[in-house]
This record gives structure tokens, C-alpha cells and sequence, in this order.
């Protein structure tokens, strides 16, 4: 058909294609700005708010004590009173350097659970901080040879002080020190002597959970008070480390130089006479100075300060001087029992191997 030319001829125009291309050409351009631009958008609020999570501080309550994803919601301190029957004495189940154990029941998850609720007494010096330091470890770890954390609390109490707790899974079967050195109250819950197969089985989970702390979380954690009183058991005599109010989280360099590193943290470390490394200071060696005597605690039945022979008090030095001659003369057990036998002749065997 044709169009355009001089008027004269009264042809119909022709259509301006170019016109028409130009126009879907803007339209396009248009389009791809627009989905860049939401693109480039929506890749930076991800990016502030990663970066944001990241840079978040973490030396406080307000900024967030957080421990794993999948940790409850804060509990408040009625919650807490209520549960406790007003922390009572027949819900305390233990006690400590910086406060008390209680049990209790609270509702998490429209669910009743049986929780321990580790109340920090923060009139005594150092509580804060160990508050503090326990939740920046518990944040850090997952472990099953580990007490869970299920919450905490942070709040005022029915005075106005100030009150912080733990909410720990509760770990029925009470802990190591009970079972190896029963005394009148213990007496009374039908404590009996461990097999040597179960206190073989908990050595091992305890290294299990150290083995994590050093070498599978990054940065690593020294506990800094590995002892029986800081390992729970439960009905089938699992054992899982608790107290990580004395731990430090130890970086790089103090991890290449373990013995020696020098604090990079204000934090007072302290431990328990008897379990500490002769330096003193919280290393990974330090950490396996004390599961060594742990275990020399688990496989003799005595306590690490003991009224030895030869007025020994210290288990560790009675042990030095009885090797290797004397071990199997002088066993340590208290009383002579199958078990004890047991023990001796796996000793018989080690010496008969190390001979051979």
C-alpha cells in the first residue's frame, strides 16, 4: 500500500517506525533500571544487615545474649519465683562459687519442662562477670556431652535489685562427686559404687567434650574448672560438663603458645586448688593437667587432697612418687572389692605389655 509523497496525491502517511522502536527502546532501558536499581537495593539492606549481625557487640545483655537459634524466649523473674516456690529450700539442688541451683518447672513451648535454674548471687564479687563470661561461652558451644542452655533472665526482683539467672536442661542423676564420695546427705538418694566400666565410660565423655572446646569451635574455650562436681549425669550415667562461669575463650596466638599465653582478657581466672595446673594459668595444657587428675580422682576413689601414706596429702604427688613400682602395691581404692581387683589386673596387664 502506498503512502507518504506530496499532498497533492492525498496518499495516507506512512507510520514513523523509528518512532516506534525508539519508544520501546526507552521502555526497556527504563525496565532494566528499575529492576537494577531494586536488585542493588535489596543486595544492600542484606548486606547492612549481615554486616550489621556480624559488628553486633557482645559484652552485654542489651546488645543480646544469645546462645543458639533455637534458644526460648527471655524468662521473666515472676516465672522464675513461681517455679522456685519462691526459691525455696526444697528446690535448691546445688550451690556454688556465684549462687544457687534450684529445679523447677516452667512452661517453654506450651509445654511443662523440668529445668535447672542457676540463680547468680550478684552481692558477691565477681557473680556479674561470671554471668557474663558463661553466657558469652554457652553462646559459642553446642555439644551433647555439654549442658544445654534453654534461656536466661535478666530483670529486676521483687525488691528492685538486680537478678540474673541461667535456665539450664536439667540433668537428673546428680553429679560425679556425689557418686564417688558419698557422704550421709548422699547416703540417703541410694548412691552406690560406680563399675569400673562406667567410670571408664565417663572419662571418656568428658574428654569427648573437651576435644570439642579445644579443637572443633573456633575460637577454642579452656573450661578453667574441670572437676566432679562440674559433671552431671544423667539415668544412663552419660556425663555432661556444667559450670562454664570460670571458662576463657582463648585466641590464636594463646592457642599456638598454650603453655605460656598471656591474658587477652581482663578476666580474673580462677579454679579450684588441687585441679590447677602448676602454672596457673588457663591453657589447654592447664585443661589437661586437670582431666588428668579427674581422672586419677574417677579411678582411685580418693580425693585430690587426701591424708596419703607418708603424709602425702596431694593425690597427684602420691601418685608420682608411688610410679611405677609402688601403683599396684599401694591401689588406692578404699575398700578391696571385685571391682577393685578388676582395676588391678588391668594394671597387671599394662606393666606385663610394657615389659614385653
Amino acid at each position: 500500500m502506498l503512502c507518504g509523497g506530496p499532498p497533492s496525491l492525498q496518499l495516507p502517511s506512512c507510520p514513523y517506525i523509528g518512532s516506534t522502536k525508539a519508544a520501546q527502546h526507552r521502555r526497556r532501558l527504563i525496565l532494566f533500571c528499575m529492576v537494577g536499581t531494586l536488585i542493588f537495593f535489596m543486595c544492600s539492606l542484606t548486606g547492612c544487615y549481615l554486616m550489621k549481625t556480624r559488628m553486633k557487640p557482645n559484652n552485654g545483655l542489651d546488645q543480646g545474649v544469645g546462645f543458639h537459634q533455637e534458644m526460648h524466649e527471655r524468662i521473666s523473674y515472676a516465672e522464675i519465683d513461681a517455679a522456685t516456690e519462691s526459691f525455696s529450700p526444697t528446690s535448691l539442688i546445688g550451690s556454688g562459687s556465684f549462687g544457687n541451683v534450684y529445679i523447677g518447672t516452667l512452661n517453654l513451648d506450651e509445654s511443662l519442662c523440668t529445668v535447672a535454674i542457676k540463680v547468680f548471687n550478684l552481692g558477691k564479687r565477681g557473680a556479674n562477670r561470671s554471668f557474663l563470661r558463661e553466657c558469652e561461652a554457652l553462646r559459642k558451644i553446642r555439644h551433647r556431652k555439654l549442658v544445654k542452655v534453654i534461656t536466661m533472665c535478666s530483670s529486676l526482683d521483687r525488691n528492685g535489685d538486680e537478678f540474673k539467672a541461667l535456665i539450664l536442661e536439667f540433668i537428673c542423676n546428680g553429679n560425679l562427686d556425689e557418686w564417688l564420695h558419698p557422704n550421709s546427705m548422699t547416703n540417703s538418694r541410694n548412691f552406690r559404687r560406680l563399675s569400673l566400666m562406667e567410670r571408664l565410660c565417663i572419662a571418656l565423655d568428658v574428654a569427648e567434650a573437651l576435644e570439642y572446646l579445644h579443637h572443633q569451635i573456633e575460637p577454642s574455650i579452656v573450661h578453667c574448672d574441670i572437676k566432679p562436681c562440674n559433671i552431671l549425669l544423667d539415668d544412663d550415667f552419660v556425663a555432661h560438663v556444667t559450670d562454664f562461669g570460670l571458662a576463657k575463650i582463648m585466641h590464636t596466638d594463646e592457642c599456638m603458645h598454650s603453655g605460656g599465653g598471656t591474658e587477652s582478657s581482663s578476666l580474673v581466672i580462677k579454679g579450684t586448688i588441687g585441679y590447677v595446673a602448676p602454672e596457673s594459668k588457663p591453657s589447654m595444657d592447664g585443661h589437661v593437667y586437670s582431666y588428668g587428675v579427674l581422672l586419677l580422682e574417677i579411678f582411685t576413689g580418693r580425693r585430690r587432697t587426701d591424708n596419703f601414706m607418708d603424709g602425702v596429702t596431694s593425690l597427684v604427688e602420691y601418685v608420682r612418687i608411688a610410679y611405677p613400682d609402688k601403683l599396684l602395691k599401694h591401689w588406692m581404692l578404699v575398700q578391696p572389692t571385685a571391682e577393685t581387683h578388676g582395676i588391678s589386673s588391668i594394671y597387671s596387664y599394662i606393666l606385663c605389655l610394657s615389659l614385653a
